[in-house]
């Protein structure tokens, strides 16, 4: 049983089109005491109930989703930047964990508070556009990379990913998401090493000024931690031009 929220009215309302309306002051209630509670080891457990329950409702095919819509992708423009990302959990996202949490956190917050000029939006079902294995999702990384170097695209370079907090960066750029909580350490060789690679395979026109980390695009993160620009993006950038060891 859920410590936190309501399960039975949580359930209920994942099932409308417009179940985002109905549960984000909720969400954003779980948010907040998640955030005064921060010093509890525990405290992740108190928005985790809500990505659960998602989790479970997309995979029982109950949360009620567009089957077309807005194509947010027109927009997307020739790539020139990556921005880097952590997960700021324990290595060993699942990709239905992800997908759960940024359905709620990304396209369910704009879908119920989109910009003026989509105001049209609000109440409708949501749409991505982007599909992985024939399924609609919604997280916004184009690449993950798990803490044994192993790196999967789960968002292809055509799409727009909602990943930067901020849409002009969104549009023209590349998500790289490290499965790990670098709030206060470095990645290791063999994942930067992963990083490098993907850069160097794909993204090598993009000039290194042009790597960020998402607190550059979105200065109310801290992400990806603490030790980005004081030891391991030059580690980065050094590594481009040469090899890790």
């Amino acid at each position: 049983m859920a410590k936190y929220l309501d399960e039975t009215m949580w359930w209920d309302a994942l099932g409308k089109p417009n179940w985002y309306i109905r549960l984000v002051k909720d969400f954003k209630q779980l948010e907040l005491r998640a955030e005064q509670q921060e010093n509890d080891p525990n405290h992740k457990e108190i928005k985790g109930e809500a990505y659960t329950l998602v989790e479970r409702a997309l995979r029982e095919n109950h949360v009620l989703l567009g089957v077309s819509g807005e194509d947010f992708d027109r927009e997307r423009r020739p790539i020139d930047t990556i921005v880097i990302h952590h997960t700021k959990n324990s290595p060993g996202m699942t990709l239905d964990r992800l997908n759960a949490m940024q359905l709620l956190r990304i396209y369910g917050e704009y879908y119920a508070n989109p910009t003026e000029d989509q105001r049209f939006l609000r109440g409708q079902p949501i749409w991505s556009g982007h599909f992985y294995n024939d399924r609609q999702v919604f997280w916004g990384y184009h690449w993950l990379i798990r803490t044994n170097g192993a790196a999967e695209q789960i968002l292809g370079d055509q799409y727009v990913g909602w990943h930067a907090g901020n849409w002009s960066v969104n549009t023209r750029s590349i998500g790289i998401c490290i499965d790990n909580d670098l709030s206060n350490e470095a990645p290791s060789k063999t994942v930067l090493n992963a990083v490098v690679g993907i850069i160097r395979r794909h993204y090598q026109d993009v000039p290194s000024a042009n790597i960020i980390g998402h607190h550059d695009a979105n200065f109310s993160t801290a992400c990806p931690g603490n030790l980005f620009y004081a030891v391991w993006r030059q580690q980065l950038i050094t590594a481009l031009g040469s090899d890790i060891q």
